[in-house]
């Protein structure tokens, strides 16, 4: 007689989620496959030691990366999940750092509202009765007298003509018609006008921001912004695009997940609005070139590959149900079109929003301060465009004890007499640092003398004397900036300092370079824009103190917000604006920057703290 396996159960704390397995099984995949709600920074790679977890049970040995990765948490419990291998019974304690909770997030920005003429309209028809002597078929009645209001040539989907008879008869035929440009995509019951909705999606690397918009007054009725719950699988494009390489169908699954996190966004909407799906009948979408394709189910993996060609650039419109997005069933999905290989459709709605396509005089910037900076100098009206790989050091990742711009995270630092003084989202205790406190705390190391401009941290012994007991010199010199009760010290490190260097050189490259092609001085820039959420956030001055831009001394340096979500809304509820989205692309010039001679050079100065100066 066969002896059965014996049963793996697995309890996930503190929520005390329950999972049975038959067989030994990667934790990482435990956790993906049962949705536990937990970031993989790296992808699971192994290489940013983010993924701490406390676990007691069978499992296997130690890796020889945890042992080089977190060698001071090893003694207390912990193990990075990516590195653990179920093999029996076993608890996983998910600390409160490595959970994905609500974003502190960025809607608001531009406060213009572009004239309300959405492409979706609502036509209420009482339809004659038929007879013996008006025989006339559903469809054609329908038609009929939509002619008589001046609409022709119109098409309908079979989905929808089988469900005409059954709709009209139980109105009496009273209905109301709902057009998208020359199609007929929904019959409703009586009249409904007055109950006309729509999405306006921004879906970035990191953040999915939904807006739901009336689209007979323009209004934003309800918003919701989560964390993309692709970075399970990684926190940049290039681990996303790396997992679509190394997992047979991982493009379909990736385009699965961000399905899911759309349609949990829109479930909140209409629920928060008490509007009917049925009653959305569009939804725009804008995001990176990679977010976009796999959005449509594209495959995005030559984007990584030189020359770095995208399958499509054009936009993209399809039937919501086509795609999967869960609202009127007729509905349309209209996707951005997009610049270039890195300059996506948020970059068209960043420029949709500004209209800097539109200056007669001038020379503006526009900075899209992410995991990517996408760059727009518009000189009266003349675009050029660039992308800089920043990382995303700005989100937290890859920085020893960052985070997301969540509760608990440090977004603000400033070093006086010898005193730390944190600025924490949610005043709560902290547990780690975001993007907007990481250039704090920089540019008052700076200040303070505490790192020199080539950003190294000066040993103890050259520290002013307030700061020497903050120094720790151990496996690297650390800068503590506080301590929490469960995680320890809250600290910057050498290599979180290299890292953000890394990541502000990218993005005062990149600004330089684009300047120096089109031969323009920083003097003769008017108006700098920075949008995004961490552009948002971020301390002007910090930034000038550290050179994340250059300095621009006749320009005014304004914050626009969420201008590519803006660019989506514009596009959702004006027919005008949404033409000017697809005439973009053309207008504007893609500059290759690695590919000008002077990058290196440029890079490699921008690389020191301060204002840069030209090589």
């Amino acid at each position: 007689m066969k002896k059965k396996n014996k049963k793996i159960r697995v309890t996930f704390l503190p929520e005390g989620k329950k999972v049975t397995l038959s067989n030994p099984i990667e934790l990482k995949e435990l956790i993906k496959n049962s949705s536990i709600n937990f970031s993989f920074p790296c992808g699971g790679l192994g290489i940013c030691g983010k993924c701490k977890v406390k676990i007691s049970g069978r499992v296997n040995p130690l890796t020889l990366k945890e042992k080089k990765l977190i060698p001071e948490w090893i003694e207390k419990g912990y193990r990075l999940a990516c590195q653990v291998r179920i093999e029996g019974d076993a608890k996983v304690e998910i600390p409160s750092s490595g959970v994905i909770s609500e974003l502190k997030f960025l809607t608001q920005g531009l406060g213009k509202t572009p004239q309300v003429n959405p492409g979706v309209e609502k036509i209420y028809l009482p339809l004659p009765s038929p007879s013996l002597k008006d025989q006339l078929s559903d469809v054609t009645r329908i038609k009929n007298q939509l002619i008589k209001k001046g609409y022709k040539d119109l098409s309908i989907s079979l989905d929808l003509v089988r469900k005409v008879p059954t709709i009209i008869r139980k109105s009496n035929f009273n209905v109301t018609v709902v057009l998208k440009d020359r199609e007929i995509i929904a019959i409703e019951k009586g009249d409904t006008r007055g109950k006309k909705f729509g999405l306006a999606f921004d879906i970035g690397t990191t953040t999915v921001v939904g807006a739901l918009m009336d689209l007979d007054t323009g209004e934003r009725i309800a918003e919701r912004a989560i964390l993309n719950p692709q970075v399970i699988h990684g926190d940049d494009i290039i681990s996303r695009i790396s997992y679509i390489q190394s997992n047979p169908g991982g493009l379909k699954k990736l385009q699965r997940i961000i399905l899911k996190g759309i349609n949990q966004v829109i479930t909140y909407l209409v629920s928060k609005a008490k509007v009917k799906r049925d009653n959305i009948y569009e939804a725009t979408f804008v995001g990176n070139t990679v977010m976009q394709h796999i959005l449509a189910g594209i495959n995005p993996v030559n984007l990584a590959l030189y020359p770095y060609v995208p399958a499509i650039q054009d936009s993209i419109s399809i039937n919501s149900s086509k795609l999967g997005i869960k609202i009127n069933s007729g509905g349309k999905v209209y996707i951005f079109p997009s610049i270039a290989a890195f300059v996506g459709g948020d970059t068209v709605g960043v420029i949709l929003t500004t209209e800097l396509h539109h200056m007669k005089k001038g020379v503006k910037l526009a900075v899209d301060i992410g995991t990517n900076g996408e760059i727009v100098l518009s000189k009266e009206g003349k675009l050029v465009v660039a992308s800089t790989a920043a990382g995303p050091a700005f989100e937290g990742a890859r920085i020893s004890q960052g985070m997301w711009a969540q509760e608990g995270a440090i977004e603000g630092v400033k070093l006086e007499n010898g005193e730390v003084k944190l600025k924490v989202i949610g005043e709560v205790e902290p547990r780690g640092i975001c993007g907007s406190g990481l250039l704090d705390a920089v540019s008052e190391f700076f200040r303070e003398g505490i790192v020199d401009r080539s950003g190294r941290i000066k040993p103890r012994n050259r520290q002013k004397k307030i700061w020497r007991e903050r120094i720790k010199e151990d496996d690297e010199v650390k800068f503590i900036l506080t301590e929490n009760k469960n995680n320890g010290y809250i600290y910057i490190s050498q290599k979180d300092v290299r890292e953000f260097q890394l990541a502000k050189a990218a993005i005062c490259a990149g600004i330089k370079i684009l300047l120096k092609t089109v031969d323009l001085q920083e003097e003769i820039v008017e108006e700098v824009l920075l949008a995004g959420a961490f552009g948002n956030y971020i301390n002007i001055h910090s930034a000038y103190n550290v050179g994340l831009f250059p300095f621009f001394p006749n320009a005014r340096v304004r914050i626009i917000g969420n201008a590519a979500s803006l660019g989506a809304i514009k596009a959702l509820i004006s027919k005008e604006d949404r033409q000017e989205a697809e005439l973009i692309p053309s207008l504007a010039s893609y500059v290759e920057l690695a590919a000008q001679p002077y990058f290196q050079d440029i890079l490699t100065n921008c690389l020191f703290l301060g204002e840069s100066k030209p090589p």
